[in-house]
């Protein structure tokens, strides 16, 4: 008998961090959010966290690098890409992912107005596939309206959200097999496990729960400011949908996070899912105040300490 190992999965953003460190951090968090339940602390040896970060950074930034297309806009003067190094599949995701968080957050959102781009097949292994897309998406002058829109209703810079488009969407379309790759390597062969996720990470969680070793030892399921809520998000997933991994699943969330927007999950993904909302002040997106909840982190510590 066997008690599980944690597994940490961060989010974007975090490209040339020390790994180390970042364990730390989250590990710090949860400790702190133990100790508010009533419950042990975690040593460090009982936790991995694979880190992804430069890879998702190299495969952006292999994206940037390509060939600029702009035979869909007709001047110089039509609106353009975000970032103007976008390539059309990855916007298009974009745009589908903008689209879905304005609808979570009750805004109205315009009719799309043109067809998507054909989908690429990249090198970066990703899986983006025809259905993925929408029959029609908003173009860019919309979309870039419709962001200014979301930025102010949710106290947002529209940096921020702008950024986690493109992260998303390039996992989704150019490197989820890169990301995969690094995950799956420091993950036990082994053993039963308990996945602790965040942001993008959560993401990245499901697909990873793909696979029937690491789900069938499985034995709790966290997620935390997860957009695993759009639409666009669960269309691109290894398993299309919103299709139960099946695991014991407890999903936290802050009305104020916008990465978060399409809470409660329950509605959509079925049980066993347990929504838990939770209010991180100041700063609603960071793992460090999803964490220090004590009803966040007592059911992670129950489940560590569970012999399997």
């Amino acid at each position: 008998m066997a008690a599980p190992t944690l597994v940490f999965l961060h989010g974007r953003g975090q490209e040339f961090k020390k790994p180390e460190q970042l364990l730390r951090k989250w590990l710090a968090a949860l400790n702190a959010g133990l100790t508010a339940a009533g419950a042990d602390p975690l040593p460090a040896d009982r936790v991995v966290l694979p880190f992804y970060g430069n890879v998702l950074y190299q495969v952006t930034a292999a994206s940037a690098g390509k060939a600029l297309r702009l035979e869909s806009t007709r001047t110089t003067d039509a609106p353009g890409p975000f970032s103007p190094a976008t390539p059309p599949h990855t916007g298009a995701l974009e745009r589908e992912l903008l689209v879905d968080m304005a609808r979570a957050a009750g805004m109205a959102v315009p009719d799309p107005d043109e067809p998507p781009p054909p989908v690429e097949r990249t090198g970066g292994g990703g899986r983006l596939h025809e259905e993925g897309l929408r029959d029609r998406i908003l173009s860019w002058g919309p979309a870039r309206e419709l962001l200014v829109s979301l930025a102010k209703r949710s106290r947002v810079d529209q940096l921020v959200i702008t950024a986690h488009l493109r992260d998303v969407a390039i996992y989704l379309s150019d490197g989820r097999d890169e990301v995969l790759k690094v995950v799956r390597e420091a993950v036990p062969p082994e053993g039963p496990l308990l996945l602790v996720s965040h942001s993008l990470g959560t993401v990245v969680a499901r697909d990873l729960l793909h696979d029937d070793d690491v789900r069938e030892r499985t034995t709790l399921w966290v997620t935390m400011g997860s957009p695993l809520g759009l639409e666009a998000v669960q269309r691109n997933l290894m398993d299309p949908g919103h299709r139960h991994p099946g695991v014991e699943w407890l999903t936290a969330y802050d009305v104020n996070d916008v990465v978060a927007l399409g809470h409660p999950l329950e509605k959509s993904w079925g049980a066993p899912l347990t929504d838990l909302e939770v209010e991180n002040d100041t700063d609603p997106h960071a793992i460090a105040r999803y964490l220090a909840h004590a009803q966040v982190a007592g059911p992670i510590g129950i489940a560590a300490t569970r012999s399997h």
